[in-house]
């Protein structure tokens, strides 16, 4: 597991400019060769993309999906969706005025949780685009849910403001354990402060020490990180 702790030009909200999988990375930021690197690295050497949506270099803000699809919103232009044609998922364009799909949607292989923003008729060409269960739901009075959780494997983080009903049917969609988090010293929108795949993270340099723990524990990469280890002593002491 692999942390990086930076900023994108002097800012802290990295995951705005990030959109990252197990297959591939989307950087929307152009970076000095280090800095660009090291978020490889972060994410276990995957390629990195430079990718722009709708003319912004705003990926982690404008996409959503899952293992399988890409939500991409009409506003980006034909060349964009051309290039991320050619990556690991299926992409599938979406017409609606609410662009935001990276801040308006959080989902994963088992369930979404969408903004109260969309109708029914996008509700379910959502679903149907990533074949899970979704709901419309604000969270804490926000409609943002998408800004508002990070997910990892069957963990979570959410807006400290959650309430436990909110967390309680998000949990069931998502098939996945909650914790109230924040990011950059106390600031609830987690997703713009962070982006994570299977191997690692990359979060904003404005993030303290103690939110970086709990957040590497609340998403299950600790206990990962200590099976790793467990194993690997396995192995030696059968060597």
């Amino acid at each position: 597991m692999h942390v990086l702790k930076t900023n994108f030009n002097g800012s802290p909200n990295v995951g705005m400019s990030l959109y990252a999988t197990d297959s591939f990375v989307l950087l929307g930021e152009h970076l000095q060769d280090k800095l660009t690197a090291d978020v490889k690295n972060a994410f276990g050497d995957l390629s990195v993309h430079n990718q722009r949506i709708a003319g912004t270099g705003l990926p982690g803000v404008f996409l959503a999906g899952n293992s399988k699809t890409l939500l991409v919103p009409s506003i980006a232009f034909d060349w964009e969706i051309d290039a991320l044609k050619k990556l690991d998922r299926n992409v599938i364009v979406l017409k609606t005025r609410h662009t935001c799909l990276g801040n308006n949607i959080a989902c994963n292989d088992r369930g979404a949780i969408i903004s109260s923003d969309f109708d029914e008729t996008e509700r379910k060409e959502i679903e149907h685009a990533l074949g899970v269960s979704t709901i419309c739901m604000d969270i804490a009075g926000l409609n943002t849910p998408g800004a508002l959780i990070v997910l990892h494997g069957k963990h979570g983080i959410i807006h400290r403001d959650a309430t436990q009903h909110e967390i309680a049917t998000i949990e069931k969609t998502l098939g996945v354990t909650l914790s109230p988090a924040t990011i950059n010293l106390g600031t609830p929108y987690l997703r713009a402060g962070m982006a994570n795949n299977s191997f690692g993270f990359v979060i904003g340099d404005q993030s303290g020490g103690p939110e970086i723990v709990h957040i590497e524990d609340s998403l299950g990469y600790l206990d990962e990180e200590n099976d790793e280890k467990q194993a690997s002593k396995d192995r030696t002491s059968k060597e």
